[in-house]
């Protein structure tokens, strides 16, 4: 299923007023704009229907989507700098990360470099005993449209506004990618091995599912400016129900992958929405993706974290300047590891 969506127009600038950034352009209250929930159309589901999906390409983009009904809804996005939100409890947080940076544009320059960078943070933020670092995504909407790719690497990617509110992982692609992990890797993958090696040692992947594993990307802008246009946004994850989620298929050349859409409902109303205006290129933002303890789907109540993951989305801020640059960021993909 697929629709048109009506066109929105944006508040007139007056009224956008009470949503513009302090005078020392690090402040703002909340701002407002279009987040894409799926309709009652599509139905919901914790396990796979093989209705709702995408074939993504070897480089990383996807085709049209099937089974989906995309609403944009205008929401109240509220500035999450100084909150004290954390991974465990919320889903998400930012951190100060200053360190010498490379070109991110070079595909080499950031697997062989910058992974091990992120995989020193996550080890450091959360506590881990062993983070892996397998993937990673540029986007930028203009270069996206200019066909560009990484040196070496797949394509520029777009910010995800319409593609709509999302988690990357489920209850069953979550345990299914660190057994993938395991092997060698396919051409679906970016960072690889040595012929017959994996990132994660084959007779340790059985154990490490029954102790605690978390999905966490490193999101960060990078470029010399602020990010102005089309921010990332993440729910707070204690306003979320599992009750409105919606399985995607991501159909590779070798693999089926699945994520999480969410419908909008009653409970969708309730959801609590931030984002960190004017993230630097040394500031980062984690973000939980799944977490194995997550009380949603764990079974060891009294062991379990509150966040389980965080929606997010890219989002169209309606307070954004016609002329604000072009958000050019980059995530990371990490599986964290924990001691019993």
């Amino acid at each position: 299923m697929t629709m048109a969506l009506p066109l929105l127009r944006r508040p007139a600038a007056q009224s956008l007023k009470r949503f513009a950034v302090a005078s020392n352009l690090k402040r703002c209250v909340s701002t407002r704009g279009l987040l894409y929930y799926q309709s009652d159309k599509v139905p919901r589901s914790v396990r796979s229907t093989g209705l709702v999906g995408t074939n993504r390409d070897l480089l990383g983009s996807d085709g049209e989507f099937f089974g989906v009904d995309p609403v944009p809804v205008e929401v109240e996005i509220h500035d999450g700098r100084e909150k004290g939100f954390t991974l465990d409890s919320n889903g998400f947080c930012l951190h100060r990360h200053d360190w010498r940076h490379v070109n991110y544009y070079d595909n080499d320059a950031v697997v062989q470099t910058y992974y091990s960078e992120c995989e020193a943070l996550v080890r450091s933020v959360s506590g881990a005993s062993k983070v892996v670092a397998f993937d990673h995504n540029l986007r930028a909407k203009e270069r996206k449209q200019a066909g560009d790719s990484l040196e070496g690497g797949n394509a520029v990617q777009e910010p995800l506004i319409t593609y709509g509110v999302h988690n990357d992982y489920t209850m069953t692609s979550a345990p299914q990618r660190v057994r993938q992990l395991s092997r060698p890797p396919n051409k679906n993958d970016t960072r690889q091995c040595p012929p017959g090696e994996s990132l994660i040692p084959p007779t340790d992947v059985e154990a490490l599912l029954q102790g605690r594993y978390v999905f966490i990307n490193v999101w960060r802008n990078i470029t010399d400016r602020p990010v102005e246009r089309f921010p990332l946004a993440a729910c707070d994850a204690q306003s979320v129900s599992v009750d409105d989620l919606v399985v995607f298929e991501i159909r590779y050349a070798d693999r089926v992958g699945e994520n999480y859409f969410v419908g909008q409902s009653g409970n969708s109303a309730k959801h609590r929405w931030y984002y960190f205006p004017r993230m630097t290129k040394d500031e980062v933002m984690l973000l939980k993706c799944w977490d194995s303890r997550g009380r949603d789907f764990s079974e060891g109540a009294a062991s379990s974290a509150p966040a389980t993951f965080s929606l997010h989305s890219a989002f169209d801020d309606f307070a954004t300047l016609p002329s604000a640059p072009d958000r050019e960021s980059i995530e990371v993909r990490t599986v964290a590891f924990f001691d019993s």
